[in-house]
């Protein structure tokens, strides 16, 4: 089988994050970024333009990718192709309209139901798909009705289990760690902040978020922001955190979960459904129920004055479950399930 992977990385993702890691695991796959397309620019501006955002997200990089994928293969005389986009959210819209039915197309999708179905109400393109994966096992009853499909598997997101390790000698006492801004809950992060702070004498709060979003935290003198931090300067605040705070307002996969997990950085978060698929339960996490501020206040006390280290190992072997060569191997054999 000929697989052929379209590429998406989002732009806050860094070398070792993120969905395209995927790549690296995938056997002999043909990778489509749209750097080879012939479209110029201006052309494919010129394209995106007429593409409705409600069909799935586009933009002018999604057109280069569809012109390179119907040039490589409207005419293929192989009968035996896959075509796999990285994004279900993006990119999905000539190529799948006109390519040869023989080729298999299924793609990943990583937004929740509530934000798919509010965003994309024309599944004109999405239900063209011959399979999908859901990185959240909370997408799955939703994708086989939405895509009108029972080709759907719950394959988790995966985590560099070899760049992001545990060492716990940097380990610091009372210092939260928050790190990104997609489905983030900034207003219990806010509301909870100064109550934390007053109970815990030289509490440390170290927020991590692209520099756009730093207006959504309210200035406090023991908050410290930082943007567009490297990949080792990320993984040493992981390494020396007490605990990663992250109240969530929903979440299929999250990054920063994983990454934590897998520096063995015990997790106090949102109890969400999605976060249960990645294993996260009573014993290696602390879960509070959703817009609870006074349960999270409480167990956040409590997990800052706990013994956490046997739950910081715990945290590391549940991420070793997610590292990207087990995921691969769950991708792979996906493809083999659909071959024609």
């Amino acid at each position: 089988m000929k697989k052929v992977i379209i590429h998406h990385r989002s732009s806050h993702h860094s070398e070792y994050s993120g969905y395209a890691k995927l790549i690296n695991y995938i056997d002999d796959a043909e990778v489509i970024s749209g750097e080879n397309s012939i479209l110029s620019e201006r052309l494919a501006r010129f394209v995106k333009r007429y593409c409705p955002q409600n069909f799935g997200g586009y933009d002018s990089v999604s057109a280069k990718k569809n012109e390179e994928l119907l040039r490589k293969f409207l005419f293929s005389r192989n009968k035996n192709i896959l075509i796999h986009y990285l994004n279900g959210e993006r990119d999905i819209r000539q190529a799948i309209n006109f390519l040869p039915k023989k080729i298999v197309n299924i793609a990943t999708f990583h937004k929740t139901p509530t934000v798919l179905a509010t965003e994309f109400n024309n599944l004109k393109y999405f239900q063209k798909l011959d399979g999908a994966i859901a990185v959240g096992i909370n997408q799955v009853d939703f994708l086989k009705k939405w895509l009108n499909t029972e080709n759907v598997v719950y394959i988790p997101h995966g985590v560099d289990t070899d760049f992001f390790v545990p060492d716990y000698s940097k380990r610091k006492e009372k210092s939260l760690l928050f790190v990104g801004q997609h489905l983030r809950d900034f207003e219990v992060l806010n509301y909870t902040i100064p109550f934390l702070v007053d109970k815990v004498h030289n509490l440390e709060i170290n927020v991590v978020l692209k520099q756009k979003f730093q207006k959504k935290i309210i200035e406090h003198k023991s908050v410290n922001i930082f943007s567009g931090v490297d990949d080792i300067t990320l993984r040493e605040m992981y390494q020396k955190a007490s605990l990663l705070f992250l109240p969530l307002t929903d979440v299929t996969a999250c990054n920063s979960i994983l990454e934590a997990m897998a520096c063995g950085l015990p997790i106090v978060t949102t109890d969400l459904e999605g976060n249960r698929g990645y294993g996260l339960n009573e014993y290696n996490s602390f879960l509070v129920p959703k817009n609870d501020y006074s349960a999270l206040l409480d167990t956040t006390l409590y997990a800052i004055n706990k013994d956490t280290a046997h739950m910081a190992i715990e945290t590391r072997e549940n991420a070793l479950k997610f590292s990207w060569n087990k995921i691969g191997l769950e991708v792979n054999k996906f493809y083999e399930q659909l071959k024609r």
